[in-house]
């Protein structure tokens, strides 16, 4: 149960990291992209982590007691669709590279969105554990 923390908040924070690395990157620096290509990798591995053990903890009936499906519900297919946006991101940007044009700033975009629902959906999750 103490997992799926430890990989959930530094995915909250790469994910935050990584988009808005290929916003600036687009927008501003071009040189950049690569950075943000490493630091996705790193991204997608802690993503697959923590909805392993997302999952994993999502299976212990306690949790399925306490947790609101309203909060419980949309964290939990939130987390799956970011991994797999994650994962479009980098394939895109990969082959895309230096030509990505300006119009791609919305999948990153969409990418800080959905990482902010999640850290929301996490915390409020959290507020009803520890409350």
């Amino acid at each position: 149960m103490v997992l799926h923390p430890l990989f959930a908040y530094p995915t909250v924070l790469l994910a935050l990291g990584v988009f808005a690395l290929y916003i600036v990157s687009l927008l501003k620096l071009r040189g950049m992209i690569k950075y943000a290509l490493y630091l996705n990798v790193a991204l997608i591995v802690f993503a697959l982590l923590s909805v392993v053990f997302g999952f994993r903890v999502s299976s212990i009936d306690w949790v399925q007691a306490k947790t609101p499906f309203i909060w419980g519900f949309p964290h939990k297919w939130n987390g799956v669709f970011l991994l797999v946006l994650s994962v479009l991101t980098f394939v895109v940007f990969w082959f895309k590279g230096e030509t990505a044009g300006k119009k791609l700033a919305l999948l990153p975009l969409l990418g800080l969105l959905l990482t902010l629902f999640q850290f929301f959906t996490g915390w409020m999750l959290r507020l009803v554990f520890f409350s």
